[in-house]
């Protein structure tokens, strides 16, 4: 039940026909609005303009889609489908003739943190035996709504920041400490007349392909129980390809960091010294 120019106020567009005037609120309930999962449930392949409703409450009420709106999800961000709505005009011109006892009003303003003052009084002044017990911002419902999956989700961030800080760390540490054990060979490579830039190339390259082969892998196991993850995200996919492309990146760039470092300063000592160093 909706009463004014709830749509508007609420953003929700009107997708075809017209939403519910002052005459529907006064004739009675005549003229309905429905969503767009509502038509496509109730008439699906039809037009649901002019299209007609029983009402449950009363059996000689015939309801006549006039408009349908855009879908709106009442409940949570994570739902799977919109939820199918009808539009009943509230109906009168007086709120003592409204259907409902205690409706809810809806105030867009700039000033949404600061007018529940300026309303309180308006209510007063208006109908005074209708008290004004609640406030909400819709910024605060919504964020209400999504507390504790931002909570679980500030958690996950964090473990998974941490892996990837763990494994980035580890990483450089098996690469680096492979390549240093070569300084033996890139001493010999060096000495029977390898030059620098080859040997750091080598080096590097045989690094990068082992990594890649370990982001495949793992790849296809993060996709594989990408799913898991379905419940707990809101506009964000469980295969984001941002996210798989920047973790990836970031473990390719460690790979050629620890490959180049220990070759460069192998590479840059007298490969005899080395030698005889071994």
């Amino acid at each position: 039940l909706v009463g004014g120019d709830y749509f508007g106020t609420m953003g929700i567009r009107v997708l075809q026909g017209r939403g519910l005037g002052d005459l529907d609120h006064t004739v009675g309930p005549t003229n309905i609005v429905v969503g767009a999962a509502a038509a496509a449930r109730l008439w699906p392949g039809e037009e649901p303009l002019g299209q007609r409703l029983l009402h449950a409450a009363d059996t000689t009420a015939w309801l006549t889609v006039v408009g349908v709106v855009e879908d709106i999800l009442l409940e949570d961000f994570r739902q799977a489908a919109p939820d199918p709505m009808v539009y009943l005009p509230m109906v009168g011109p007086e709120p003592r003739s409204w259907a409902v006892g205690s409706p809810a009003y809806v105030v867009r303003t700039a000033r949404a943190g600061a007018i529940a003052p300026d309303v309180r009084a308006l209510m007063r002044a208006e109908v005074p035996e209708s008290p004004m017990y609640r406030v909400f911002t819709m910024k605060a419902l919504a964020d209400r709504s999504m507390a504790q999956l931002s909570f679980t989700l500030l958690v996950l961030g964090l473990a998974s920041g941490l892996a990837l800080v763990l494994g980035a760390v580890g990483l450089y540490g098996v690469l680096s400490y492979v390549v240093s054990n070569r300084h033996r060979e890139i001493a010999v490579r060096m000495a029977l007349g390898a030059q620098r830039d080859v040997v750091r190339r080598m080096v590097v390259l045989q690094g990068a392909r082992m990594t890649g082969l370990g982001v495949l892998v793992g790849l296809g196991v993060a996709l594989g129980f990408s799913r898991v993850l379905d419940s707990l995200l809101f506009g964000v996919e469980t295969r984001d390809p941002p996210t798989f492309v920047l973790m990836s990146a970031v473990m390719i760039g460690v790979a050629l960091l620890a490959s180049y470092l220990p070759a460069r300063r192998a590479s840059s000592v007298d490969p005899m010294q080395s030698l005889r160093s071994e």
